[in-house]
């Protein structure tokens, strides 16, 4: 073998391996440090800024509603030297005052007591003493009446009944089905909201797109409306029933929505 040739085979192999390496890390390093966004990626952010935009509304819808109950709060006071003449008094004044309710068509489960109770009655001297004048009996009724033409009448007659012990303590009105009456609100307050929305999209010169959200906010229970006090009650004359005026309520429902805008 020519010893020159041999030299140059032994000279040229390892040459060649390192060109190899040096080309492979140039790759490896150019692949690692690509700036070249993915497919799909141009103008995301634009496309998607648009495909979620929405608009958020609110409305309140309402309902009128004529009371249909009247809630009565009613009681009986005695003050009497001992605590069972206290007791026994405002048993017959209270029986008399039921009794008179029942003929007037009031049925016993509308009835309820609210209060029962007896406590000693102080005089207070100029001198800054006290003195024991006797024994308080009180006895709360809360009527539910369900006829309002004859209200008045009712009240007149336990007024009757009960004398001067009895105190009309307040008069409220009610419905038998408020969930009905909400309803209606509820209806009109989602209708509104969707004028609203196609009115907000219009403006905007947008499409209004589907419903995406709705939550109902949270409103005041149905309980008695247009509480009266004893002294508004109490309005008598001596030749026809006591007058009461009914009037009618406004059920409001608020209701929230979130929109899609294209």
């Amino acid at each position: 073998m020519n010893t020159k040739s041999s030299l140059r085979s032994h000279c040229t192999v390892p040459n060649i391996l390192g060109a190899v390496a040096a080309v492979l890390l140039a790759v490896l390093a150019t692949a690692g440090c690509s700036t070249t966004p993915p497919p799909g990626a141009t103008d995301s952010a634009g496309n998607a800024a648009t495909q979620s935009a929405t608009v958020h509304v609110r409305a309140e819808g309402s309902a009128e509603a004529v009371p249909d109950i009247a809630v009565l709060g009613m009681s009986v006071h005695v003050t009497e030297p001992s605590v069972s003449a206290a007791r026994d008094r405002a048993a017959r004044l209270t029986q008399a005052v039921l009794d008179e309710l029942a003929r007037h068509g009031v049925e016993e489960e509308d009835i309820r007591t609210s209060r029962f109770s007896i406590d000693p009655d102080y005089q207070y001297t100029n001198d800054g003493g006290r003195r024991l004048n006797g024994y308080r009996v009180v006895h709360g009724l809360t009527v539910t009446y369900r006829d309002l033409d004859t209200v008045g009448g009712v009240i007149d007659a336990a007024s009757r009944a009960g004398g001067d012990a009895l105190a009309i303590d307040h008069i409220a009105f009610t419905h038998v089905d408020p969930e009905r009456h909400r309803q209606a609100a509820r209806r009109d307050a989602v209708d509104r909201l969707h004028r609203t929305a196609q009115q907000l999209a219009e403006a905007s010169n947008r499409e209004l797109g589907p419903l995406l959200e709705i939550s109902e906010g949270v409103s005041p229970d149905y309980g008695p409306y247009q509480s009266l006090s004893a002294g508004a009650a109490m309005l008598k004359s001596e030749a026809a029933d006591t007058p009461i005026s009914v009037g009618s309520d406004v059920i409001r429902v608020t209701v929230r929505g979130v929109f899609a805008l294209r």
